[in-house]
This record gives structure tokens, sequence and C-alpha cells, in this order.
């Protein structure tokens, strides 16, 4: 008895939880559809395959038209039945007709949300793309750039040895200036005491050429003579060779 009727309160627990869903849903579908059916807004025909657009608010009036699932319609009015006068626009012409609001939703059909959707992320996946090769040309361009850093940062470094070497050299250079001017100095004297040396030098090898001339000259000159007195004497011709 107990275990029938736990079961029992199971079920009718059950049965209230289900039938409080099935309000709810309803509740939200009326007003889903309420909003849908409002006077003034741009609505669309639902997922249904065709829907026919009448002359008037009613099935006995005639259809003028069949609109297809998706299309968008501008509501004019909406009268007590649940009918509602729509404007819809086709080809450059303008329609208008009626037709039962229970066949109207606020936003797209699923079919277009999905194509919508499906061009937003491929929209998506091509801007995904083009930043993953922004990205990877931005890592090759700081790449470079960090290379192009440490080469300055040694050039640099480099650069501030030469400038405290020539600074030091530079502290010195009034110093320097005098012994540059006084090697010059010295270097004018040693040109000239090396003139004045070269000058005695050829007066001096001129006055040896005399000297070997005159004594080549005097060697030469006692050499006849000396041939002159030491001759050996000629033998005299006999009388009758003559």
């Amino acid at each position: 008895m107990r275990r029938s009727s736990s079961c029992k309160l199971n079920s009718n627990k059950l049965a209230i939880l289900g039938f409080t869903c099935f309000l709810g849903f309803t509740s939200l579908a009326s007003v889903n559809l309420a909003h849908a059916a409002e006077k003034g807004y741009t609505n669309y025909i639902t997922d249904s395959l065709e829907v026919p657009l009448r002359r008037g608010a009613g099935y006995k009036f005639k259809i003028t038209r069949m609109l297809q699932a998706g299309e968008a319609v501008k509501i004019l009015e909406v009268n007590k039945e649940g009918w509602a006068n729509v404007q819809y626009k086709s080809g450059g012409s303008t329609y208008n007709g009626w037709l039962p609001s229970i066949v109207l939703q606020n936003q797209p059909i699923a079919k277009t949300r999905l194509a919508e959707q499906i061009r937003k992320t491929t929209d998506l996946e091509e801007k995904y793309t083009s930043l993953r090769q922004e990205l990877k040309t931005l890592k090759e361009r700081f790449e470079k750039t960090d290379s192009e850093l440490s080469t300055t940062k040694q050039d640099k470094f480099e650069l501030s040895k030469q400038l405290e070497r020539l600074t030091s050299i530079s502290s010195n250079a009034v110093e320097i200036d005098q012994q540059n001017q006084q090697m010059k100095v010295r270097l004018s004297q040693l040109e000239t005491d090396n003139a004045i040396m070269k000058e005695q030098i050829d007066q001096s090898d001129d006055a040896l050429k005399r000297q070997w001339f005159l004594t080549g000259g005097g060697v030469l000159l006692l050499g006849l003579l000396l041939g002159r007195f030491f001759r050996a004497p000629g033998k005299r011709k006999k009388w009758g060779e003559l």
C-alpha cells in the first residue's frame, strides 16, 4: 500500500510538473506571437513551406499570392481574430494582404539564421587566418628588429670605446702639438745640416777627383820622362849595310 501510494504521489508530481512546463511553453509562445503580430514591425514567414496571402481577414477570402518561408513582411494591422494585414514587396512591386498572425515570427527563419551564422563564421575564420599571418609577420619583424638592435648595441659599444680613446688622445692635444712643432723645427735643422753636409761631400768629391787627375797626370808624365832617359841604345848600322 505504501509503495502504491508513493507511486501515485510521484506520478501526480510528474503530471503537475509536465502541466506546468506546458503552461510555461504556451505562455512563452503566446508572448512571442503577440510581439510578432504587433503593428509597424517587420516580421518573417515561419518555416512552413508556403503561406497563402488572402484578400481579407479569413480563410473564406481568395488567395492572391503564396509567400515562401523566410519572406519579410511589414505588419500594417492585426485584428482581434488573429489575422494580420501585411505589406509584401517583390520585384519592385508592393502587395497587401491578410494572413494568420500565428505564421509570423519576429526573427528570420532558422535556415536564414544558419546561413548568416555560417557567413559570420567564415568571416571570422578569414579574419583569424589574416590575424595569424599578421602575427607571423610581426614575429619575423620583431626577430629582425631584435637582431638589428643587438648589432646596434655592439656598434654603440665599439664607438664608445673609440670615443674614449679619442677623448684620451685629445686631452693631450696641446702637448702633442708642441712636440710636433719641436719635431718640425728639429727636422728643418736636420734638413739644413744635411744640405750643408751634402755640399761639403760634393766639394770633397770634386777635390778628390781633381787630386786623382793631377796625380794620374804626374804619374803619366813621370813615366814618359823615365822612358825617355832610360831607353836602351839602338844598334848602329855597319858600313856595308848602308
